[in-house]
């Protein structure tokens, strides 16, 4: 079959598009709001959203990203808006033992409501960005992977709809925390400990609990080293 989007209809019960990318990691991303205005007094609220577009760029230094859809009235996210104004955000990796947590952190809820205490998940204020010994990004504590992330962009897609519309939202990151229970003897993050969740196609997610290794034949040292994401490999065969 073929189609295009936009132009021409695909003719199945279902649209098929998102299903044929995957599978996708999940951007649970943790923000915070600046001091309310008329309120300076008032704590910050803070906000835990899940997004379906979500990658990693380079890794020297390294960057991720999230893609954040309008809502159905055609304003931004919280999530953004907060990125926006704090200039900071947490990803924290989204587990098949947290799927449920991950699912209901989904809501469109008002700005007000703090979603770590609507599904029941506690704070990590352990923070090392600038700034967050007075206004914090909480990371999610239950989850064994946590990037700290200071913004460096944001790319404005436009939509066909209100919806289609999507802010794509770069940061870079500072910090890495990494549970010590997730790591394997030989040092390596074990994703059959940790079980990450990722989005499918529908309403349909993955969890991943196995992993194969191939390597290229004939890459040397430095391009390996880039394929494995090894910044400081790379530095030294830059340096000799």
């Amino acid at each position: 079959m073929f189609y295009q989007p936009g132009k021409t209809k695909h003719n199945l019960p279902f649209d098929p598009f998102k299903a044929c990318v995957v599978p996708r990691p999940i951007g649970w991303i943790s923000t915070t709001s600046l001091p309310r205005p008329g309120s300076p007094s008032a704590p910050p609220i803070h906000n835990l959203a899940p997004f379906s577009q979500f990658t990693n760029l380079s890794f020297d230094p390294p960057y991720v990203m999230f893609a954040a859809n309008q809502t159905p009235e055609g304003s931004k996210k919280d999530t953004v808006r907060n990125v926006d104004s704090t200039g900071k955000f947490v990803w924290n990796l989204a587990t098949w033992d947290l799927r449920d947590k991950v699912n209901a952190s989904a809501q469109q809820l008002p700005f007000e409501v703090d979603e770590f205490h609507h599904v029941g998940l506690s704070k990590d204020f352990s923070s090392c960005l600038p700034g967050d010994d007075t206004n914090p990004v909480p990371m999610v504590r239950e989850s064994p992977v946590k990037f700290e992330c200071s913004y460096h962009s944001t790319l404005r897609l436009p939509g066909g709809s209100a919806m289609g519309g999507v802010d794509l939202v770069i940061g870079r990151v500072e910090g890495v925390h990494i549970a010590d229970w997730a790591l394997s003897e030989e040092g390596k993050l074990d994703i059959g400990k940790t079980k990450p969740i990722a989005r499918c196609g529908y309403y349909e997610y993955v969890v991943l609990d196995k992993t194969f290794e191939m390597v290229i034949p004939g890459g040397d040292k430095a391009i390996l080293a880039g394929l494995e994401g090894n910044a400081e490999q790379v530095q030294r065969s830059d340096t000799t």
